[in-house]
């Protein structure tokens, strides 16, 4: 044995392999440069994108001043919801875990659809704000792999100092708060708008 390493008979797919391997890493390395510079360029210019399809698929530009944008159209919140908030026990968990929020978990994208001092109704066939319907806002009992899921107590709600709703009307089958119910506002890490996004909901790509 120790002849064949010295005669070099062991050697060429050594030599091989290593030879393989810095071909590889030679075009791995710039690739996961280039990822992580884009990364920080998202970052730096305030873009988020959004993988998850309860909103419009695409990138999502950070606003400026949240408290001069205005309601309408809607603005969207990267907010982090919390798997121990008494309206989430028990419903399924959708989020990634990527230890981004506080409970471990990844945050949500979703539109603010009512404000302090707004009326709330809300009922299996779907979500009432200021006395006008949200388009596909009706509750679903079971999402698309059979778990349950728990809506929101059927009711009127005036929304609170230092609260806000958000639903999307988007896709039929966003988890929101037609299931969690209003999220406290300390909850949003940022205020968005969607900068280049899909613009229709499609039932065969955008599973729950």
């Amino acid at each position: 044995m120790i002849g064949l390493f010295k005669t070099g008979l062991a050697g060429p797919p050594l030599r091989s392999a290593v030879r393989a391997f810095s071909r590889l890493s030679c075009v791995l390395v710039p690739i996961a440069i280039a990822a992580v510079g884009t990364m920080v360029a998202w970052v730096s210019f305030g873009l988020i994108f959004n993988y998850t399809h309860s909103a419009p698929f695409g990138i999502y530009r950070e606003i400026a001043d949240p408290s001069s944008t205005p309601h309408d159209p809607a603005p969207y919140v990267f907010f982090c919801p919390d798997v121990r908030w008494p309206r989430m026990l028990g419903q399924p968990n959708y989020r990634v875990p990527m230890r981004t929020c506080p409970d471990g978990f990844s945050p949500l994208i979703k539109p603010v659809i009512a404000w302090p001092g707004d009326t709330v109704e809300i009922s299996a066939s779907g979500v009432i704000v200021n006395g006008q319907p949200l388009p596909n806002t009706a509750t679903i009992n079971r999402d698309s792999t059979g778990r349950q899921l728990h809506p929101f107590p059927t009711g009127t709600y005036r929304v609170q100092k230092g609260e806000l709703w958000v639903v999307s009307s988007f896709s039929p089958r966003s988890f929101d708060s037609r299931y969690f119910g209003p999220i406290p506002l300390r909850s949003v890490h940022s205020w968005i708008r969607p900068l280049l996004v899909e613009r229709s909901y499609h039932p065969t790509t955008n599973p729950n």
